[in-house]
């Protein structure tokens, strides 16, 4: 649970802006707010001054802008960061930037006035915010070079009856990918599908980010995608990925689920009477439950499931919740998830070729 009153300082160069976040954040009950900023040299001096429990930060600003203040900031006065930006919709590659350099989570930059469109990007700040205030600053270092995988000898020959990895995360998410993505092999013969919660904007940027560094194929999934062995399909941010009964992969604008849209859940309980023992289920970081639903389906029908261990979650929340619904195989740190997963892929092809 967030602590009883989070202090959060606001910084960005608008007025505007800086009017409509601080507002939002002295409306909600558990938060508070320390001070702002108009731009990163400001904004440095009041997180010195201020020891905020969370900053807000924008990307474009004059002086100092957002990227190079979080630099500064994670090396002098590590602080969890929410990244509020226009520019994190139309320059999402800042975002990923950002995120590469420790901040805990973006979103675009609230606009308008009382408006029904204000009003849930209000609800998604002030539950970023919170969810900021819960992260272990030292899980956020800045990330090293990532760890490609170990080639393989020759691609398992499956068939149609190929296994399918799903991953469910959230908060802190994009950073766990870019730890057990490049360590996964295209040659282990299994296709793998993600499900991020992440802004309206953002997927297909990530899936570039990821497909630069991996040796599977990876790119945001589109309406009628089937899973292809050595491919990574990213759900789409703002649409719920769901198995179809011809196993095909269709975009739903049906209702948020956990106040989230896309929701592993939907996309795991779709697939797994579908699929049943092919199916690797796998939940990383993240804050609130989704994916404990989704791997208990896996389970229930014969698949395998997985969970990040609390050492290095970001927020340790949907695999808490995972792990003590009883769904989950094997609990293991960020750095073992890859080889949890090949083992499980290993294990997955005997139990087909039996």
């Amino acid at each position: 649970m967030p602590r009883e009153s989070t202090r959060v300082l606001v910084v960005d160069d608008s007025v505007f802006a800086r009017k409509i976040v601080t507002d939002i954040i002295s409306a909600a009950p558990n938060l508070t707010v320390a001070g702002t900023a108009a731009n990163g040299v400001e904004g440095l001096a009041k997180v010195r001054e201020l020891r905020p429990d969370v900053v807000t930060l924008d990307i474009e600003m004059p002086k100092m802008d957002g990227i190079e203040t979080l630099r500064q900031l994670m090396a002098e006065c590590p602080t969890p960061v929410v990244m509020v930006s226009s520019l994190t919709v139309s320059g999402a590659r800042e975002s990923m930037i950002a995120l590469r350099l420790g901040a805990v989570d973006v979103m675009a930059k609230p606009h308008g006035s009382h408006s029904m469109g204000l009003t849930l990007q209000s609800d998604e700040l002030i539950r970023k915010i919170n969810a900021a205030a819960e992260v272990d600053i030292g899980r956020l270092a800045p990330l090293a070079a990532p760890v490609h995988a170990a080639r393989l000898g020759s691609r398992p020959r499956f068939g149609q009856d190929f296994p399918i990895v799903m991953i469910a995360s959230s908060t802190g998410g994009p950073r766990a990918l870019r730890m057990v993505v490049p360590a996964l092999s295209a040659l282990s013969g299994a296709a793998f599908v993600a499900v991020q919660h992440i802004p309206e904007g953002f997927s297909a940027m990530l899936a570039q980010d990821l497909n630069e560094m991996s040796e599977l194929t990876v790119r945001e999934a589109k309406d009628g995608d089937r899973p292809e062995p050595g491919t990574l399909l990213l759900a789409k941010a703002g649409y719920h990925l769901v198995m179809s009964r011809a196993r095909t992969l269709n975009l739903t604008l049906s209702p948020q689920l956990w106040g989230v849209r896309p929701s592993a859940d939907v996309t795991m309980v779709s697939a797994a009477p579908l699929f049943a023992q092919r199916l690797v289920g796998v939940v990383l970081t993240g804050m609130g439950s989704d994916g404990a639903a989704g791997l208990k389906s896996i389970k229930e029908r014969g698949g395998a499931t997985i969970a990040e261990h609390e050492s290095t979650c970001v927020v340790y929340g949907m695999p808490r919740v995972a792990i003590e619904s009883g769904a989950v195989d094997i609990i293991a740190p960020i750095d073992k998830i890859p080889e949890a997963i090949e083992g499980a892929i290993s294990s997955t092809a005997r139990r087909i070729a039996a």
